[in-house]
């Protein structure tokens, strides 16, 4: 605490946000740690805005996350306590957290009198239930292996990657583990130093929504880690990043040739002349991305007969094989 020559000038408060739910469900639900034994997960449990003048403003935010399977209408948030009125939420009508989603709310403390002053925060929700009590603890599974991860606990968090892949995942953090996942055990076979590090850095900042910064990252890797055994991975995402999320078809084509140019054993390989092919039909160069997906067929041919092309008999091969004959077959529609 700060040592004040005018203390009446000025106010102390914490604000503590015990979360309680006024939920209409019956019965008990098990207890986990989110907010009345909901998945609800609250980003921060406690303020503590420090010594404010009277009649200034502090703003902190929260974010409140649904960690589970279940939906949770957010029907009211209420500042209570004995300083409540000091305290304000930017919450204003009734929302729905659907699995994975969340809400970010601004908390305002502004002091009218000084001494220590203190609120909480409660939560009015309901609970609809889509999925069992396991296959909810199971999600935790999820958010402990990115807090993990975060930490560069690699070696752990792939474990609660694992775990959470073999307990039968219920929400779209289904996806996210199922790429995270192999890209933490490769490291554990080729290192997890900064080459890494700005990789995955790019994966959290692409499933974001943030295309800039991934692109920078994925840059980075190739100016800093040229030799990197995931510098092919980095040039890969920038290129779907180009062609899926920024829709910048002229850059994606450039960018998946250059893969295939400079990592010809990469496993991308065929992925990114498929994306070369689709980049181009978004031009309009329907020849050319007719002859790139021949290209792509071609490749995994096993036997000609007859006119009749058939491909290898190994599962990759087969489904290259479909993927370029079923595009081609929509090109010429």
């Amino acid at each position: 605490m700060m040592s004040l020559k005018n203390p009446s000038a000025l106010a102390v408060c914490i604000c503590a946000a015990l979360l309680t739910q006024a939920c209409k469900d019956s019965g008990t639900p098990a207890p986990t740690p989110g907010v009345g034994g909901s998945y609800l997960h609250v980003s921060v449990p406690d303020f503590y805005f420090g010594t404010r003048d009277v009649g200034t403003q502090a703003t902190q935010q929260i974010e409140i996350a649904n960690r589970g399977g279940d939906v949770y209408p957010i029907r009211n948030l209420t500042v209570t306590g004995a300083n409540a009125d000091e305290f304000t939420t930017d919450f204003y009508d009734e929302i729905v957290l659907n699995p994975t989603e969340a809400i970010k709310l601004n908390v305002t403390f502004t002091p009218i009198t000084t001494g220590r002053k203190e609120a909480e925060l409660d939560v009015d929700f309901d609970t609809i239930k889509q999925v069992s009590e396991a296959a909810n603890q199971n999600e935790q599974h999820f958010y402990r292996a990115v807090e993990l991860e975060k930490k560069q606990e690699y070696k752990q968090s792939l474990v609660a990657y694992d775990s959470y892949m073999d307990g039968g995942p219920v929400t779209s953090n289904k996806r996210k583990a199922a790429i995270k996942a192999p890209v933490i055990k490769e490291s554990q076979l080729y290192g997890d130093g900064p080459d890494f590090e700005l990789y995955l850095l790019a994966m959290d900042a692409r499933e974001n929504g943030q295309y800039d910064e991934a692109m920078i990252d994925v840059n980075l890797i190739q100016m800093l880690h040229p030799d990197s055994y995931i510098a092919d991975d980095a040039v890969y995402l920038r290129g779907y990043i180009e062609l899926m999320d920024k829709k910048d078809f002229n850059a994606a084509k450039e960018t998946m040739k250059q893969l295939r140019q400079n990592y010809p054993e990469s496993s991308y390989y065929d992925t990114a002349l498929y994306s070369e092919a689709m980049a181009h039909e978004e031009l309009g160069n329907r020849q050319l991305a007719r002859s790139i997906y021949e290209d792509l067929r071609y490749k995994h041919t096993g036997v000609e007969a007859l006119g009749i092309s058939f491909s290898k008999d190994n599962i990759v091969s087969r489904m290259w094989f479909d993927r370029a004959s079923a595009a081609i077959e929509a090109l010429d529609s």
